[in-house]
């Protein structure tokens, strides 16, 4: 019994590292989503977002938790040059693509890009959907 036990831990084991690495081999076989994530850090916004759509567009390509980075780096690109609407598109497509906790900045951020355009219910909602998933930093800008 226990020798089964511990060759169930060791093929569960195998299996997790095994997705860990196509995983990463995903990430890191696209070019473009390597330099657009080093754009993005050095603040070269309209690189960032040149690069992250090109590596998007080879969407079957990458993990969807990597995919679902990329759509959610590249809003934060878009915000920062003035394309709310892209970048409000781009959360919700980040928030679709992979619901695991970075939900909850995605959106506080689709919240911002939402006020920026002039639609202050739809980022009060936003806002406190982001509460919801454990962004407290949300909550202070719930105006009622």
């Amino acid at each position: 019994m226990k020798c089964f036990f511990r060759m169930s831990s060791i093929a569960v084991i195998a299996v997790m590292l095994g997705s860990n690495v196509a995983h990463a081999r995903f990430a890191h076989n696209n070019r473009d989503l390597i330099i657009g994530k080093e754009m993005f850090t050095k603040g070269h916004n309209k690189e960032a977002i040149e690069h992250l759509t090109k590596a998007i567009e080879h969407k079957p390509k990458l993990a969807p938790a990597v995919l679902a980075n990329a759509f959610f780096d590249r809003a934060i690109a878009e915000r920062a040059v003035g394309k709310n609407y892209a970048a409000k598109a781009d959360f919700r497509k980040s928030i679709d693509v992979d619901p695991t906790p970075i939900n909850a900045i995605a959106y506080r951020k689709r919240g911002f890009a939402k006020t920026a355009i002039g639609d202050p219910e739809g980022a009060k909602s936003d806002f406190k959907m982001a509460v919801s998933l454990g962004d407290n930093s949300a909550r202070k800008w719930i105006r009622d």
